[in-house]
C-alpha cells in the first residue's frame, strides 16, 4: 500500500524498504519458499539498494529465512558509464548464510510506450520533442521471455505489469512453466476500476495455459489465482498485508496451449470465404434474372 506520489519521495525511501521487510518478516505457519514483491517495489536501482555492505541488503537479508527466494520488481542498470541502459526487472534473489545470492533476472520485453519508452526515439529527438515533453531515455526492451527455472522451485513464467494481457508473452521455448509470477505496479491506477480490470485480465492467462498466476502489486490487487482462472486469495484494494498460501497446481496442456489463434484465424478465413461466395452468387442469380 504504498502510493505513487509517495514513492519518489526521498524522505520515504528507509520507510518503504521497512514496511517490504516487516511483512516479508511476518511469522507464518511455515516459511515460504518463495516471496514475491511487487514491480519497482523499491524507489532505487537494484544495483544501489542491492550493494554489498548497504544497509538495505543486509535488512531485507535479515528478513528472509535461510534458502527463502525473494522475486522482486527494480530497475536494473546495464551497459557502459557513458550511455548506461535502465530495464524493468523481475530480479530473483536468495539468502544464503546472512547474505544475499543474485540467481536470476528478467528485463521486461513489451514495454509501455510513452510511458516507458519513446516510439520513434531517433526521431524525437531530432525534431526536440523530447525535450519539449520532457521525457527522458526511459527503458530499454529485454529479450522476449522465457521461464526461468531456479534451484528448488518450479519454472515459472515472469510477466511484468501489462504484459500479462498479452498471451503471447507466455513462453514458448524451454521447459513448461508451471506458475506465472505476475508483478505490477498499480498504484499509477489510485483506487478506480483499474486494478480490478487487470486482475481480471490477468486471470485469462492462467484459464489459456491451465497454470495458476500469483500476482503482486503495491497498491492493486495483490492476487493468488488457480489454473481454472478462479482467484483463491486476494489483498484488496488499498490494503497493506500478506497473503500466505500454497501455490495450486498446474493442469494439463490446454487446446489453446497448442494451437493458439489458429483456429481463430481459419474461422475468418473460413467465414470470410463463405460471405464471398455468397455474395457472389446472389449477384449471378439478380444478373440472370
Amino acid at each position: 500500500d504504498v502510493a505513487q506520489e509517495a514513492k519518489y519521495d526521498a524522505a520515504n525511501f528507509q520507510d518503504i524498504i521497512a514496511r517490504y521487510v516487516r511483512l516479508t518478516a511476518t511469522p507464518s505457519a511455515e516459511p515460504a519458499d518463495v516471496v514475491i514483491w511487487p514491480e519497482s517495489a523499491i524507489p532505487d536501482a537494484a544495483e544501489d539498494f542491492l550493494a554489498p555492505n548497504t544497509w538495505s541488503r543486509a535488512a531485507i537479508a535479515a528478513a528472509l529465512s535461510p534458502g527463502q527466494t525473494l522475486l522482486l520488481g527494480a530497475v536494473r542498470v546495464g551497459g557502459g558509464t557513458p550511455a548506461p541502459l535502465y530495464y524493468n526487472s523481475l530480479i530473483a534473489v536468495r539468502r544464503f548464510g546472512n547474505d544475499l545470492q543474485m540467481l536470476a533476472a528478467y528485463d521486461k520485453h513489451h514495454l509501455v510506450p510513452f510511458g516507458e519508452y519513446m516510439p520513434f526515439d531517433r526521431f524525437a529527438a531530432l525534431i526536440g520533442f523530447k525535450t519539449l515533453v520532457h521525457i527522458g531515455d526511459g527503458f530499454t526492451a529485454g529479450p522476449r521471455s522465457v521461464a526461468l527455472s531456479l534451484p528448488g522451485l518450479a519454472p515459472f513464467q515472469p510477466l511484468i505489469c501489462y504484459e500479462s494481457l498479452f498471451p503471447s508473452a507466455f513462453s514458448r521455448s524451454g521447459p513448461r512453466p508451471a506458475w506465472i509470477a505476475n508483478v505490477s505496479n498499480d498504484a499509477w491506477f489510485g483506487e478506480t476500476s483499474g486494478p480490478w480490470q487487470h486482475l481480471n485480465l490477468a486471470s485469462y492467462r492462467a484459464i489459456e495455459e491451465a497454470v495458476p498466476v500469483i500476482r503482486s502489486t503495491p497498491t492493486g490487487v495483490s492476487a493468488v489465482v488457480d489454473a481454472y482462472g478462479r482467484t483463491l486469495a486476494r489483498l484488496e484494494l488499498g490494503k497493506e498485508g500478506v497473503i500466505d498460501a500454497d501455490l495450486p497446481s498446474a493442469l494439463g496442456r490446454t487446446p489453446f496451449s497448442y494451437w493458439r489463434d489458429i483456429p481463430f484465424w481459419i474461422f475468418c478465413i473460413v467465414g470470410g470465404a463463405i460471405a464471398s461466395i455468397d455474395k457472389i452468387g446472389r449477384r449471378w442469380r439478380v444478373k440472370s434474372r
